[in-house]
């Protein structure tokens, strides 16, 4: 792939990321990160960022490019807390897994 390949994939990505974070948790968030893996090791495209005016409100997830699926996502505690707050934590009562 070149680079131009690439970066369609990383902006797909991240795209995919933005839109599962908001439809899944409720969140508005701000990529800072992200790196396509080298094709020989998987296919996929870890992302970090943060909530949008929250810069202490921290992600990272990863986003398979081959079929825009996003998958692993680490918060911090900052944002774990937000998320029990509003009921979208994956454990809490009020979450419904989609």
């Amino acid at each position: 792939m070149n680079k131009d390949e690439d970066a369609e994939l990383i902006s797909k990505a991240k795209a995919t990321a933005v839109q599962y974070l908001k439809e899944k948790y409720e969140l508005d968030v701000e990529i800072t990160y992200a790196k396509k893996m080298p094709t020989y090791v998987n296919s996929e495209i870890d992302i970090r960022g943060h909530v949008m005016g929250h810069e202490k409100q921290e992600f990272s997830i990863s986003v398979d490019y081959n079929n825009q699926k996003a998958y692993g996502l680490g918060i911090n505690p900052e944002l774990k807390k937000v998320l029990i707050e509003n009921g979208t934590y994956p454990n809490t009562q009020n979450h419904i897994d989609k």
